[in-house]
C-alpha cells in the first residue's frame, strides 16, 4: 500500500466513524459505542498527522519539538561545542545532521538519548574528530531505548572485558542443559550498592550485540575468576536455586566475557562516552 492509499484508508475510517456517531442518536448503548469509535477516530487522525506524512515535516509539526528547537537547541549544541576551537568548527555532514535532528525531535525529553544525539552532532562539527562520526551511529541511537543508553555506558567505557554469566540447569546423568538466565551482569545501585534487577537486560544485551557494539562469549572467561564471585549472591540466582535445585537437577553458572567491539569503541568516542 502506498502512503496515499494509507492516508485515504485512514480518512475513510474517520468519515465512517463520523457517520456512526450521527446515527447514534439518544440510544445509550449506541452512544457509548460511538464514544469509543470517536476515540479511535482521534487516534487515526493523529496517525495521519504524526506518522503518514513525510518525516521531516512531522518532526517540526510537533509542538514540543518545535518549542525545543526554537528555545533550547541552540543553547544545548553551543554547550556541546564550546571546547572546539573556532577554526576547527565545520558544517556536519547532512547524512549525520539530518537524521540526528530528526532523532532529537522525538527524544529531546529523554536525557540519555538526547545527550547521545547532541554529542554525535558536536563530533561531526569538530574537524579534528569528525571522521569518528559515522552515519550509521544515528541509526544505532535510534534503536536504543533510554534505559539501553544508560546501561550500555559502562560496557562501552570499559577498555577491558567485563564479567558476564549465564545461568544453566543440568540434569544429573544427562547431557545438555537448559538456559534459565542469559546475559547476567553485576548491576547495582550507585547509591546503596544493592543489586539491581532488570528483567529486560538479556534482550538489551542481545540488542547491543546485534548493533555491533559489543561481543559476548561464553567459551572464555577472565583470568581472575574472583571477578565472578558476585554471581552466586545475585537475587536472581538465589531464587532460581530455591526453585529448581534438587537431587536430580543442578544449577550451574557459566562464566563469560562482554567486550566492546572496534565499532563500539568508535561509537563511544563519537557520542563522548570515552
Amino acid at each position: 500500500m502506498t502512503t496515499d492509499d494509507a492516508i485515504k484508508t485512514a480518512r475513510d475510517g474517520v468519515a465512517l466513524v463520523s457517520e456512526i456517531l450521527k446515527a447514534a442518536g439518544d440510544n445509550p448503548n449506541v452512544k457509548e459505542a460511538g464514544q469509543h469509535l470517536g476515540q479511535t477516530a482521534l487516534t487515526i487522525t493523529k496517525t495521519i498527522n504524526n506518522a503518514l506524512l513525510p518525516l521531516a515535516a512531522v518532526n517540526f509539526a510537533f509542538d514540543k519539538a518545535r518549542a525545543y528547537f526554537s528555545e533550547s537547541f541552540q543553547q544545548d549544541i553551543s554547550a556541546k561545542t564550546s571546547t572546539i576551537p573556532p577554526e576547527q568548527i565545520v558544517e556536519p555532514k547532512a547524512s549525520i545532521a539530518g537524521p540526528a535532528l530528526q532523532g532529537l525531535a522525538f527524544t529531546h525529553e529523554e536525557p540519555n538519548l538526547k545527550d547521545m544525539y547532541l554529542n554525535l552532532l558536536a563530533t561531526a562539527m569538530d574537524a579534528r574528530v569528525a571522521a569518528d562520526a559515522h552515519p550509521a551511529f544515528v541509526e544505532i541511537i535510534r534503536q536504543l531505548s533510554s534505559e539501553d543508553a544508560q546501561l550500555i555506558r559502562g560496557s562501552l567505557q570499559s577498555s577491558v572485558p567485563i564479567a558476564i554469566v549465564e545461568v544453566r540447569l543440568t540434569t544429573v546423568g544427562q547431557k545438555g542443559y537448559s538456559i534459565l538466565v542469559r546475559h547476567l551482569l553485576n548491576l547495582s545501585s550507585s547509591t546503596t550498592k544493592d543489586p539491581v534487577e532488570i528483567p529486560a537486560l538479556p534482550a538489551m544485551v542481545d540488542n547491543w550485540v546485534r548493533l555491533g557494539l559489543v561481543n559476548v562469549n561464553y567459551t572464555t572467561e577472565l583470568m581472575d575468576v574472583a571477578a565472578y564471585k558476585w554471581a552466586d549472591q545475585r537475587p536472581e540466582v538465589m531464587r532460581l536455586r530455591q526453585t529448581y535445585e534438587k537431587e536430580t537437577q543442578k544449577l550451574t553458572i557459566t562464566h563469560g566475557i562482554l567486550e566492546r567491539t572496534a565499532f563500539g569503541t568508535q561509537f563511544a568516542r563519537a557520542v563522548s562516552l570515552v
